[in-house]
């Protein structure tokens, strides 16, 4: 038991007698939290991991729903942790009746690579829009094309309905001002100042998203340590791409899920996104979020988009240094560690950077390995893995590049 447990002696049963009662402030998304996590970590103070994982995910519907590798990336969060938070996420999702109880799942709010027996090509339902896998501007229902159907998804009971406009150059301002900030408050403050909107109330709005897309951890946290290592615009901007579809389910959904699968140049009808935000929804999109659905992939560098002419899927070129941050902050943060492949593929980071398959993150690794920035990355006996030889701290004080 640690110092913080002497001295706060009798606290879990109060929460217990609090939450049980009632009481107002058991309610909290801290309080509920802590209360939770006592159930997993035993004897010591849990209030600082509670506000650790708020502040990361935003709130406690954002931490039930995130993906077990964000959640085990935070420090302080074990594989025993993420089970019971992921389980506490999927009997909720299972009593308010939005998927079944049983059978393999998704959460919502988080974005999570498909299986294979989800990519797989199948046939179409009926009415269903379907995506041919090669690259072609022929029509949509010509015979003998191999055919991918877009997904169908049960509605996630707390996906937000709108879309906002992705502010990537607002983004980066705010990386290059954060250093001269104390507080997260102070810096929404100068972004209110400095953002170009007529708009007050629009300018206050846009500098509260910049802060809940890219400072989800704070003033230190990735995006503004990995500015101030590299001052590099092309990582800057890798890394925001990211940091925004991590955090904007809707639209991280979209690319890990119905763009990832599709060639690099084919043509996209409009239908397909309609379909898509349908099935995600619930419901049909109005016609703003749609128009803003596609307008955000431009920005975002996934689509083409010119009047007159129909939406092309773009590549999307990341630096491999970028790709090489995110593997040590999602899965060897504090200390070197041993990753097998297929684990490290479940999270969808490599599809937000742009990659397009495996076999380029297999290049990458080998090439890492034989500049020396990842300790090895061994193929033997079916086991594919990489380990690292630097935490994440040390990987950017060295400016490690690749």
């Amino acid at each position: 038991m640690d110092g913080d447990d002497y001295r706060r002696t009798g606290h879990r049963e109060r929460l217990r007698e609090r939450f049980l009662h009632g009481a107002a402030s058991s309610r909290t998304d801290t309080a509920l939290l802590e209360l939770l996590l006592t159930f997993s970590i035993p004897r010591h103070d849990v209030q600082p991991l509670a506000e650790a994982l708020l502040a990361r995910f935003g709130d406690l519907n954002q931490v039930l729903a995130a993906d077990p590798s964000a959640l085990r990336a935070v420090d302080g969060v074990e594989v025993h942790l993420t089970t019971l938070l992921k389980l506490v996420d999927h009997i909720c999702q299972a009593r308010s009746g939005s998927r079944p109880a049983s059978g393999p799942q998704e959460h919502p709010g988080a974005v999570v690579a498909p299986t294979p027996a989800q990519t797989a090509p199948r046939l179409p339902e009926a009415g269903s829009v379907t995506i041919p896998l090669a690259q072609s501007e022929m029509p949509l229902d010509l015979p003998g094309q191999s055919e991918l159907p877009l997904a169908q998804k049960a509605p996630a009971v707390r996906e937000r309905k709108t879309i906002q406009d992705v502010l990537l150059a607002e983004g980066l301002l705010a990386l290059k001002l954060a250093h001269e900030a104390k507080t997260p408050d102070e810096i929404q403050e100068v972004l209110v100042k400095r953002l170009g909107q007529n708009s007050m109330e629009t300018r206050r709005r846009y500098a509260q998203s910049i802060m809940r897309w890219f400072f989800p951890d704070g003033l230190n946290g990735l995006l503004p340590r990995v500015w101030l290592a590299y001052q590099d615009e092309a990582i800057a901007l890798d890394l925001l791409r990211w940091s925004y579809l991590s955090q904007e389910s809707i639209m991280g959904r979209c690319v890990a899920e119905a763009l990832f699968p599709c060639e690099t140049g084919l043509v996209i009808p409009a239908t397909y996104f309609d379909k898509y935000l349908q099935d995600h929804l619930g419901e049909p999109a109005s016609e703003k979020t749609r128009k803003r659905l596609k307008t955000n992939l431009k920005k975002l560098g996934f689509l083409e988009r010119a009047k007159g002419k129909p939406d092309r899927l773009l590549p999307v070129v990341p630096l491999k240094t970028s790709f090489l941050i995110l593997l040590h902050h999602l899965f060897a943060a504090k200390a070197v560690r041993t990753v097998e492949l297929r684990n490290l593929v479940t999270n969808p980071f490599w599809k937000f950077l742009g990659y397009k398959s495996e076999d380029a993150l297999r290049a990458l690794l080998r090439e890492a390995d034989g500049a020396g920035l990842v300790g090895k990355y061994v193929v033997a006996d079916q086991l594919e893995q990489v380990t690292t030889c630097f935490t994440l701290d040390e990987f950017m004080e060295r400016r490690a590049r690749l």
